[in-house]
């Protein structure tokens, strides 16, 4: 039975029971196992691709700071207190190029408002002036289907009123207060932590839909954050040293999403 377990599992149990105030060096997991400390090294980067934030020292080893919360829509639309935004579908992704990619194409094929894509994982994500904005292990990235009564000269406000909506969102869920910068960043200690990129379609004047995309970096461990990042940007966790729960972070966006875009909804 043990040899059915993945073998991350096993790692990610040893970590868990050790607790979060102890290391477990990589050589001892490495013995326990019959693995390489490169094959260590490698399942635990796997398991922080799926939002478990592992800490990691040098000639220490590893510690456990927080499991991944629940990867699945009911756990998300669980106490969600809206009445369009997460009510209709919920498409979950391991990995995509773009979350607002996807989205996007489901608003051409006639997607109801509400839909919420999720993504662990974005390798093509973008930002403002299509800078690439960097997916890190911990972070939650997702887009909104949204079609809010909004004329041309009234677009240019939709990625203000969402950066509204994330700082409130931010400061409901884990009392972190976000310094807005427009036109659609968020910082914390003079480092971007939250990006958002709305994209929309016109016909005529009339717009048909808007998708809005945001990424927020929860639990990124300092370590995760690559070099040409560091002093630009970092996450709630590092800045603060505590773990959050990203789907409850992911419920109270959509509601303060919903409240700003879509009022009397």
């Amino acid at each position: 039975m043990k040899d059915e377990i993945p073998m991350r599992d096993r790692i990610l149990d040893s970590l868990a029971q050790n607790g979060a105030d102890d290391w477990l060096s990589g050589e001892a997991l490495s013995r326990r196992f019959g693995v390489s400390r490169a094959a260590v090294s490698k399942h635990v980067s796997a398991l922080r691709e799926e939002g478990h934030i592992i800490e990691s020292v040098p000639r220490r080893g590893y510690r456990l700071i927080s499991r991944a919360d629940p990867w699945a829509d009911d756990d998300a639309r669980e106490g969600l207190r809206t009445r369009v935004l997460g009510q209709a579908e919920w498409i979950w992704l391991k990995e995509t190029g773009s979350t607002n990619q996807v989205a996007a194409l489901e608003a051409m094929q006639g997607a109801g408002e509400g839909l919420v894509v999720v993504a662990r994982r974005q390798n093509e994500g973008r930002g403002s002036k299509g800078h690439r904005w960097f997916n890190l292990p911990g972070s939650l990235s997702f887009s909104v289907l949204t079609r809010p009564c909004c004329p041309p000269e009234k677009l240019a406000a939709l990625p203000y009123l969402a950066m509204e909506a994330c700082a409130a969102a931010v400061e409901k869920s884990c009392g972190v207060t976000l310094e807005k910068r427009r036109p659609n960043d968020l910082f914390l200690n003079d480092r971007k932590v939250v990006g958002i990129l709305v994209e929309s379609l016109f016909h005529n004047a009339d717009l048909q839909w808007a998708v809005v995309g945001i990424g927020v970096n929860v639990n990124v461990p300092p370590a995760a954050v690559p070099p040409e990042l560091e002093g630009i940007a970092s996450s709630l966790y590092a800045e603060t040293g505590t773990a959050f729960s990203v789907t409850k972070l992911l419920r109270h966006i959509l509601e303060e999403l919903e409240e700003r875009l879509l009022p009397g909804a």
